[in-house]
């Protein structure tokens, strides 16, 4: 009777988890493994962007855009986001989505220009769609494109975004190390595994101020 119970209250524990969280457990664990370019997932037909953003073109002539798994996998869980509103314009490379975690935060810029017709309303509920389904649930916004033809002409498709992505990675080792050589080396074993794999989920237990200078090096950069 006592395993029963010991049992039920777990049950209820974990259901209760992930009512609040609006996730599962399973994608919490699956955002901590490590992470690279070998196991980054990269769908063929997408157009992605230097600021990790994708866009593509539906029949309409609407554009679906969203941001790949590279942030969802360096920040961890998001805990919130900050979206624009349906009707509002937005440029290419100024912000249009922040993503949110707990009291940091990454600016996102977007990878068109256009105005947004909708809004992917289950994010505002359920941020973690853009951890577990960045490509497909986790979509963001729905726009039409004022300069679909100009700046396509930027974007990369699945091979060349692959290459581009190694340097990306290589980057972040170098930003890791720089952060381990400075203040804070009390993460250096949980940063990296064995073989300079990057563990997933690196920036979770950083302060606001790494967060600022991921920002400066990795969003802010790409104009």
């Amino acid at each position: 009777m006592a395993f029963i119970l010991v049992w039920l209250v777990t049950e209820v524990i974990v259901k209760f988890i992930k009512y609040q969280k609006g996730t599962s457990l399973s994608t919490i664990s699956a955002f901590t493994r490590t992470f690279d370019e070998d196991t980054a997932l990269i769908p063929k037909g997408l157009y992605f962007d230097k600021t990790h953003t994708w866009a593509f073109m539906e029949k309409d002539g609407m554009v679906k855009i969203g941001i790949d798994d590279f942030f969802p996998h360096v920040t961890g869980l998001l805990t919130g986001i900050k979206m624009k509103n349906s009707g509002d314009v937005i440029k290419k490379n100024e912000v249009f989505l922040s993503l949110i975690q707990n009291d940091k935060q990454l600016n996102i810029k977007a990878p068109v220009s256009g105005i947004i017709k909708t809004q992917n309303k289950a994010l505002l509920t359920n941020t973690s769609l853009i951890n577990s389904s960045p490509y497909s649930d986790g979509w963001v916004y729905m726009i039409e494109p004022t300069n679909w033809i100009g700046e396509i002409q930027f974007f990369f498709m699945a091979e060349k975004f692959i290459t581009w992505l190694i340097t990306e990675f290589n980057r972040l080792k170098d930003f890791i190390a720089i952060m381990q050589k400075t203040n804070e080396t009390k993460y250096a074993n949980i940063v990296l595994q064995d073989g300079g794999k990057i563990k997933g989920g690196i920036l979770m237990d950083f302060r606001s101020e790494v967060w600022e200078d991921f920002q400066t090096n990795f969003i802010d950069k790409f104009k």
